[in-house]
């Protein structure tokens, strides 16, 4: 997977590349063949295939990227690989060289992440509820907010200092970090915030995320 360069076709121009470069509106986007790798089948119908078929099929065919928890799959990855957000920002990255550390942070450090600006609102939405009834979730996850102060799954967050590399200019990413997936988890945990004042529920004095960052053991750059 690591070897040789990729044949990648766009419009009538034939690249000898590993990236290829991709348009929405007036905005162009380079994406790099590991990005593909991901992407899930799709029927004639464009229907994208279940996660079971894709993570299975994944963890089959591309041994290194399968390495990559599982739920950061079936949070991102899978539902989103398309998604024109994940492709301006996220798909230019060579992730042969990408690991996703599960770590543990405090609520000061996750109140200081970059949210991208179309998200912001949603995040602030979220995080204004006074109830944590309120919150749009299952009863299962709710269940989990009493009882342990946290998010159930972890969210994905970006350690941009660690790519090592000039940013692409048309993509929205702010150094130290940014939030990649989790957007509702991050609203409501600063609600979550605010809630403990009322001595109902207690926060979580650490919470896990799963760290997207270059990976140690890369030997040449993104």
């Amino acid at each position: 997977m690591r070897g040789g360069k990729q044949t990648l076709a766009c419009s009538r121009t034939v690249h000898s590349s590993n990236v290829m470069p991709h348009t929405q509106k007036t905005e162009m986007t380079l994406i790099h063949r590991t990005w593909l790798e991901l992407k899930p089948n799709e029927n004639n119908d464009g229907n994208q295939e279940y996660f079971s078929e894709y993570y299975n099929r994944i963890c089959e065919t591309k041994f290194e990227l399968g390495e990559f928890p599982k739920e950061v799959y079936e949070q991102w990855i899978h539902p989103h690989h398309k998604n024109h957000k994940t492709l301006k920002n996220y798909s230019w990255i060579n992730f042969d060289f990408i690991e996703f550390e599960l770590v543990t942070w405090d609520f000061e450090s996750l109140n200081k992440l970059y949210v991208i600006e179309q998200f912001q609102s949603y995040v602030n939405q979220r995080a204004s509820f006074n109830h944590i009834e309120d919150f749009c979730c299952i009863d299962e996850d709710i269940d989990y907010w009493k009882t342990n102060g946290t998010w159930k799954i972890p969210p994905i967050i970006l350690d941009i200092d660690s790519l090592n590399v000039e940013l692409p200019s048309w993509s929205e990413l702010k150094k130290p970090f940014q939030l990649v997936e989790g957007h509702s988890r991050l609203g409501y945990l600063k609600s979550m915030k605010n809630i403990e004042t009322s001595g109902e529920f207690k926060l979580a004095e650490k919470h896990k995320i799963y760290l997207m960052k270059k990976s140690t053991k890369a030997q040449q750059s993104i």
